[in-house]
């Protein structure tokens, strides 16, 4: 009987192959772990070719008159609307490079090419994210208190704000894990006692959906050892400019008897509307 080869099995002496999983790994752990690359929550602007500048437009909020109903007159005839321009401005942003380096030894076991990749995707990811979470101290609107414990009222007034601004539709609301354990523990109080949040806190350790805001948790939210800061948001209140996305490159390196694996992003993210986001304090 002829031998068989299984093409989708890679062995510690295939280099190649291992490398291509790197690189698999490395990028589908980057967007995995990140809750803004993805584009769901935060909108991503790709920019084309090789600008390192970009544009994200923010558009001015469009004044209206009310116009009274005119009896028809000859002698009087009916006068047009005032007109009103629609403008828009643009948030400047320049391009913003995260990276992350390994150095991959000649006869490495095919389970460090693995780890590394995985290890890059997520150091490029986190370190991004982390960026990201710094905006929220630029947010017009503030709720909750220094050096106090979250409550599931300050959520409630921080989602309002944002609504008072008029800006309704889909809200997210970021948190870090330290806020989303003030949240659980209200939860599974008295005050919530038989219902379905404190079921869903018990069972799953999830807020899920408050007030019409989906909650995510993520510890890339600030933290200054005092308070932690999170945030509420509209669309359009923060965006990213997204210059070339996650990826991986590969090269020989003789001085280092091995192979360079590095990890890059070119992206930055940046603050489109204020009045859209409501930050969120509470103690560490």
């Amino acid at each position: 009987m002829a031998n068989t080869t299984n093409t989708n099995v890679v062995t510690a002496a295939d280099t190649q192959g291992l490398l291509t999983n790197a690189r698999q790994d490395a990028i589908f752990a980057g967007y995995e772990s990140s809750i803004y690359l993805p584009g769901q929550i935060m909108s991503v602007h790709e920019v084309s070719g090789d600008q390192i500048t970009a544009q994200i437009p923010k558009f001015a909020a469009v004044a209206t008159s009310s116009v009274s109903t005119e009896t028809y007159d000859d002698g009087a005839p009916i006068s047009e609307l005032d007109l009103i321009n629609v403008s828009n401005s643009a948030v400047n942003v320049v391009a913003q490079t995260y990276a992350a380096r390994a150095l991959v030894k000649d006869l490495s076991a095919a389970s460090s090419f693995a780890n590394v990749g995985t290890t890059l995707g997520r150091a490029v990811s986190e370190k991004f994210d982390s960026d990201v979470a710094g905006l929220f101290t630029s947010s017009t609107h503030s709720a909750g208190t220094s050096g106090a414990a979250l409550t599931v009222d300050m959520l409630a007034t921080a989602v309002q704000k944002v609504r008072a601004a008029k800006f309704g539709g889909q809200l997210w609301m970021v948190l870090h894990p330290g806020q989303i354990e003030d949240i659980l523990q209200n939860m599974t109080g008295a005050d919530f006692a038989g219902s379905e949040h404190m079921n869903e806190a018990m069972r799953e350790g999830l807020v899920g959906k408050l007030f019409g805001a989906t909650v995510i948790q993520s510890a890339s939210v600030t933290d200054d050892a005092t308070d932690y800061t999170g945030c509420v948001w509209a669309e359009n209140a923060f965006g990213i400019a997204m210059f070339k996305n996650l990826d991986v490159e590969i090269a020989r390196n003789a001085a280092g008897v091995g192979n360079d694996i590095v990890a890059s992003l070119h992206a930055k993210a940046a603050v489109v509307d204020a009045a859209r986001a409501c930050k969120i304090i509470s103690a560490v």
